[in-house]
């Protein structure tokens, strides 16, 4: 067996691989009412941001202007007048440096490319009265998002874009839906408590004069969003993350636009092996990622597990999504995916071998290895007392499995190195005609010293069934070495 997978640093397994979500907030301006300096409101930044990045989503930041953004004082935690003392969220996210670095300098709105987010989210505060009200850019990008189909969303005053954006047929977005935004009985209240008139109009008493309008509030200050279709709006400070969940919710509905790719990792490695490129592919696709049995942290027994458990899980995986996938396989996985295509051909959009085994019917990984080498093991294996498991010997993995990797990759390829359950190498595959009907595609990686580059052609060669082969110049983890280049191949087959 001369293969070796890997077990990437990621901290944090399928952290952040669901895709991105735009949040816009205002940039910083001046109270024309009370001559206060106003911007964003704390809460309904981060708690939207937590139900976000709970949820496996990535966030970005974007303002009309780009750059620093500044928080209503009121909204601080921190603020002498405690107003929102109780807001502990957004006392960890003040607290946290790497959170607060995401507001010193947050994209230029026209910059922004919405292809690249499957939400929208505009934060509300006192600033965007100022800001974002009858703006031309955001009126624009609201409106084409929207028409996208996508979830867009919008709370407290931030929905006072919502007042002025109209669409291409010159209907206003919300004519005819039911949405909210902040309560006169609310602006009200915060007019008593400062003991003047705060903002320049009342989002609530607008929106009523709107045609059709279907403008509704809940129990002041109570968290209150609502849905329509793919509009999702909230009332105010405390509705942020009940609106986030109605996003999450809009989402989970929105996946069936995307394609759906289904990752499984190869031997000697787990599901963190895709760390390097989960995340960024997730942004205009579904990702899922499988961890086989008997790999990473997974408890299950290596002594007992072969090749029909890994086809189960990955099987269970593939039956799990909505419609077809793009089955990807990295090396040892290539046996796997086959089988699994061979079972549930109709599930299966398309297959991806990278660096990967690609049997014929009745052979094992081993005896693909074996002809290759005729019959002559390189000197590299450790085995346990029975021969159920096998490993590679330490100071040989990081040149079998990826010589071209950073020093860091190395090391973490021997720390995280754990015995490989044999059985999986020695099981044949079944395969018939409907394996061989599902379209296929090989990464192949020229400078590998694990599944070397005339195994792979040959494979390639004796299959006969590959659509294109791809050529990439990396040891045997193309998506660590070359992450970019990887994504743009896989993501480009079609």
């Amino acid at each position: 067996m001369i293969f070796m997978g890997y077990h990437t640093v990621q901290a944090q397994h399928n952290a952040g691989n669901n895709g991105k979500i735009l949040m816009i907030v205002s940039n910083p301006s001046v109270s024309k009412q009370t001559g206060w300096p106003i911007g964003v409101w704390y809460a309904e930044v981060t708690h939207p941001y937590w139900v976000f990045s709970e949820a496996g989503y990535s966030v970005d930041f974007a303002s009309l202007d780009g750059g620093e953004i500044k928080f209503d004082g009121f909204s601080d935690p921190e603020d002498a007048s405690k107003y929102a003392a109780f807001d502990y969220i957004s006392l960890g996210f003040k607290k946290d440096e790497s959170k607060m670095a995401l507001l010193k300098n947050t994209m230029k709105l026209s910059s922004v490319d919405p292809a690249n987010y499957k939400a929208v989210f505009i934060c509300g505060g006192q600033g965007p009265m100022y800001t974002m009200y009858k703006n031309p850019a955001i009126e624009k990008f609201v409106a084409d998002f929207y028409q996208t189909g996508k979830p867009t969303a919008a709370i407290c005053h931030g929905t006072c874009v919502l007042l002025n954006t109209k669409l291409p047929n010159g209907k206003y977005l919300v004519e005819g839906k039911k949405w909210t935004g902040f309560a006169s009985a609310e602006e009200q209240y915060a007019d008593n408590y400062v003991g003047m008139k705060i903002q320049p109009f009342r989002i609530e008493d607008e929106a009523r004069k709107m045609p059709n309008s279907k403008f509704v509030v809940g129990a002041p200050f109570s968290a209150f969003a609502v849905r329509d279709g793919n509009l999702i709006t909230g009332q105010q400070q405390n509705s942020g993350a009940a609106a986030a969940e109605l996003v999450l919710k809009a989402l989970e509905e929105d996946k069936k636009r995307y394609p759906t790719y289904v990752l499984v990792h190869g031997a000697w490695a787990d599901e963190s092996a895709w760390g390097f490129v989960r995340n960024q592919l997730a942004v205009k696709a579904n990702v899922v990622v499988v961890n086989l049995p008997a790999h990473g942290i997974d408890l299950t027994d290596g002594t007992r597990t072969g090749l029909n458990d890994y086809v189960k899980s990955v099987t269970n995986t593939v039956n799990a999504q909505s419609g077809k996938v793009i089955l990807v396989g990295h090396s040892m996985a290539g046996m796997v995916i086959s089988q699994v295509a061979e079972n549930i051909p109709s599930k299966i959009e398309k297959l991806v071998y990278v660096a990967a085994f690609l049997p014929k019917n009745g052979e094992s990984l081993n005896s693909i290895v074996n002809k290759f080498l005729n019959n002559k093991q390189p000197e590299i294996f450790e085995f346990n007392k029975d021969y159920s498991l096998i490993s590679i010997k330490k100071e040989v993995i990081p040149t079998v499995v990826c010589d071209d990797c950073p020093p860091f990759m190395k090391e973490a390829l021997v720390k995280y190195h754990r015995a490989e359950p044999l059985k999986g190498f020695n099981d044949k595959v079944t395969l018939t005609s409907k394996f061989a009907a599902v379209p296929k595609y090989y990464i192949a990686t020229t400078a590998d010293n694990a599944v070397p580059f005339p195994l792979q052609q040959q494979m390639i060669q004796n299959n006969g069934g590959v659509k294109k082969v791809f050529e990439m110049k990396t040891s045997h983890l193309p998506f660590v070495v070359q992450a970019d280049e990887f994504l743009k191949i896989l993501s480009g087959i079609n």
